[in-house]
């Protein structure tokens, strides 16, 4: 069975084991390790997962395969399938080409894939190439121009915009001092902006002697 498991597994990426879950196996990316100058293979790696799909296209499979019914087939699967959920503690069962199926100190039943040699997955030696900024073509409206034109013209408009501030300022400042005189040659001095009702002078009275 295990032989067969293991065909099933690797023409169709997964494989059921009713009452278990689906072994599936699954291809993770390269990576790249820029620190080290490198980037390692892409490897797969097999897992037992808490899922369920029909056993029908496998069971059979196995028919096909031991030149049995589907029944018998079925039987066989089952019986297989209760022997790896009722192994013991730490036992463990084999798949030669794959991995093992073994019991967790929790009394879980979990599949480890087996670790491929370094030598079928070569890394490659890997360093990170900042490239210059291409140049292309656009269109703005109805003119062709290109990306550097563009960042160009922004940037030039962004350096006047910094360069003419003062004009604004002046500009504030003009219309400041225009409302001032406006306002001051209505009120006929710069002293009308102030209060100018008279202050009344209350008189003083003695309250203390000086001894001769």
């Amino acid at each position: 069975m295990e032989e067969l498991i293991e065909l099933y597994l690797f023409k169709n990426k997964k494989c059921p084991l009713p009452a278990l879950g689906v072994l599936q196996l699954m291809n993770n990316n390269a990576v790249a390790v820029y620190n080290k100058g490198k980037i390692e293979a892409p490897f797969p790696s097999i897992k037992l997962l808490e899922s369920s799909m029909p056993a029908d296209d496998f069971i059979k499979f196995i028919a096909s395969k031991k030149n049995t019914s589907v029944t018998e087939a079925s039987v066989l699967l089952t019986q297989y399938c209760g022997e790896l959920q009722n192994m013991d503690a730490y036992g463990e069962t084999k798949l030669p080409n794959a991995g093992k199926f073994y019991v967790n100190a929790d009394g879980n039943l979990v599949f480890k894939a087996m670790e491929i040699p370094k030598v079928f997955l070569p890394e490659v030696s890997a360093e990170r190439v900042v490239h210059a900024p291409v140049s292309h073509t656009m269109v703005v409206g109805d003119k062709e121009t290109t990306n550097t034109e563009m960042a160009a013209y922004y940037s030039d408009l962004e350096s006047q915009s910094k360069d003419k501030w003062w004009i604004w300022a002046a500009s504030l400042a003009v219309v400041a001092a225009v409302m001032l005189f406006f306002y001051y040659k209505d009120q006929g001095s710069p002293a009308a902006t102030g209060n100018t009702q008279p202050i009344e002078i209350s008189p003083v009275f003695k309250t203390y002697s000086i001894a001769e």
